[in-house]
């Protein structure tokens, strides 16, 4: 019982130690990039933030369960782009990880089918979070046009058609992130990171 909840707490924090690779793509100096665990703290705070400000009628604690327990799988694995898509993997998952835990494999089973408006939250605010760090790394200097300019290279044909002449290191990442807004909040935040 108190054995499961130290395993647990240990795994998770594995977090600290796996980079989001995705910066080190674009130039990020090594020293500078987020680990996931930063990432799954900033999406907490943006996420309290949201909905608090626009009295969202989401359950705060179910968002914060799904920000955790989407990322956990990069723990096991040290692997930032570890992604669980096939039923198997979840399932692998969910019993190695979350075993102890069936409350945390329900929601995480939410997350994955996207089938409540706390699920479908999470995965934007997600997007979000790393739009506010692409321009937080873009205002310190470490983001350059030179970098997103490369990194727009290995966009999908349709996106890099709607990216045009970039005149900031992120307005390719807001232009990618922009399709995976579904709703009017979302796509009024990543405006207002534009203008930051």
């Amino acid at each position: 019982m108190n054995k499961n909840i130290l395993e647990f707490y240990v795994k998770a924090s594995n977090l600290k130690n796996v980079i989001r690779t995705g910066w080190k793509e674009v130039g990020i100096p090594s020293e500078k990039i987020e680990s996931v665990a930063d990432h799954v703290y900033g999406t907490m705070i943006l996420s309290l933030a949201i909905i608090e400000e626009k009295k969202l009628n989401l359950d705060i604690t179910k968002v914060f369960e799904m920000i955790i327990v989407k990322e956990l799988s990069k723990a096991i694995t040290n692997k930032e782009e570890s992604v669980l898509n096939t039923k198997e993997e979840v399932d692998n998952y969910t019993n190695d990880v979350l075993k102890d835990f069936s409350d945390l494999q329900k929601v995480f089973t939410e997350y994955k089918t996207k089938e409540s408006n706390e699920a479908k939250f999470v995965y934007q605010v997600s997007k979000l979070e790393s739009d506010v760090q692409a321009k937080l790394y873009e205002k310190s200097g470490d983001f350059t046009v030179e970098n997103a300019l490369k990194d727009i290279e290995n966009y999908p044909q349709d996106i890099k058609s709607k990216v045009g002449n970039i005149t900031n290191a992120s307005d390719g990442w807001l232009t990618f992130d922009s399709i995976y807004y579904e709703d009017d909040l979302f796509r009024n935040l990543q405006d207002e990171i534009r203008n930051m």
